[in-house]
């Protein structure tokens, strides 16, 4: 009995000190003609959090996988990169009562996570609002209409479908003309096809993206605060994604007159979309297993993403040897031709997204 009786005074003072997140970013000031203004995604090397006895009373998690600086009131109180925990109710005691933290960090901040872990009481947050799950609606509703495009695609042209997927022809250096299969370049089914990897494309970017976000600058940009603001994110990147796709087509068709490779043209742009079509699948095929392991690493979606881009250069390398055997140039003067339409537009697209 008296066992059971020491239990339960043990489970129950682990009840009370359950402890919850709460995220500061909200919070977040920049300095601006001479005063703080709140933060709104700009571009800058510093923000700056109020800290008060009333509000912030637990402990600051500080979160940068680069090195920042941590400033109390003006003086410089820490240096360091990953993870920086302070008590705060020994810093505003030191400080009385108030205090100013300032986080600064070079180039800028772009992946800065601040939270203030505290205490839970009784009948605190009854009126806490649940986690937003509006990237998860978001995601489920851009991959039914994903996959009710793809089956549209694949009634009006099966062998189309399966030529795209066509894993033996991407890696074969004896690959017959497909122009049977494939047909013009701008005829509106293979446009439809265009469209369709640019949707399946920009919805994996934001995926990785959302889920590696202390990784890659540019994710600053693809916050997203609602189920209808991803949508138009998740629009606006298709459009860029086609957009790009559209000046990889005319870069190949400038670069084929300059180099006299004009029958290379249609061959080297399906190869290009085949192999963004095959990477898209295989990248949503790991995202679901992802899922189903519960991986939440955000290593583990950059990772991907690394990888895949390691993937489409080395197809480069295939796509050098298929039209060393097609065409019978010199070698040096197909090795030019493929930097300026291939690897060049590749590593400068690579350093915008990865970088």
């Amino acid at each position: 009995m008296r066992f059971v009786f020491v239990a339960l005074i043990i489970f129950s003072t682990s009840l009370h000190a359950q402890t919850h997140e709460v995220n500061l970013r909200s919070q977040w000031q920049v300095f601006q003609d001479g005063q703080y203004m709140p933060y709104k995604n700009q571009k800058t090397q510093s923000v700056h959090i109020e800290l008060n006895a009333k509000e912030h009373r637990g402990t600051l998690y500080i979160i940068n996988r680069n090195e920042f600086s941590v400033f109390v009131n003006g003086r410089l109180a820490w240096r360091l990169a990953d993870t920086l925990k302070i008590n705060t109710d020994s810093l505003l005691r030191a400080e009385g009562g108030l205090a100013r933290l300032s986080i600064y960090q070079q180039p800028r901040v772009f992946a800065l996570h601040t939270g203030l872990m505290v205490p839970d009481q009784k009948n605190t947050d009854l009126n806490a609002l649940r986690p937003s799950g509006h990237f998860s609606n978001f995601v489920i509703l851009a991959l039914f209409f994903l996959l009710v495009f793809i089956v549209a695609l694949f009634r009006a042209s099966p062998q189309l479908l399966f030529d795209y997927l066509n894993v033996i022809k991407l890696f074969s250096i004896q690959e017959r003309d497909d122009a049977t299969v494939t047909g013009r370049i701008g005829a509106s089914l293979n446009i439809l096809y265009f469209a369709f990897v640019s949707f399946l494309l920009a919805l994996l970017i934001l995926i990785l993206l959302q889920y590696s976000t202390d990784r890659f600058a540019i994710s600053l940009y693809f916050h997203t605060q609602s189920t209808a603001a991803a949508f138009g994110i998740w629009l606006l990147l298709s459009v860029v994604v086609f957009a790009i796709l559209m000046v990889k087509l005319l870069l190949i068709f400038i670069c084929s007159h300059l180099f006299g490779l004009r029958d290379t043209v249609r061959f080297q742009f399906f190869h290009f979309v085949r192999l963004l079509f095959i990477s898209g699948i295989g990248m949503g095929l790991v995202l679901i297993g992802f899922y189903i392991f519960d991986i939440s690493n955000p290593a583990a979606f950059a990772g991907l993403l690394y990888t895949v881009a390691t993937l489409v250069l080395i197809s480069v390398a295939f796509l050098f040897l298929k039209l060393l055997g097609r065409t019978g140039l010199p070698v040096f003067h197909l090795f030019s031709y493929l930097c300026t339409s291939e690897i060049i537009p590749l590593i400068i697209v690579g350093k915008m997204l990865l970088f």
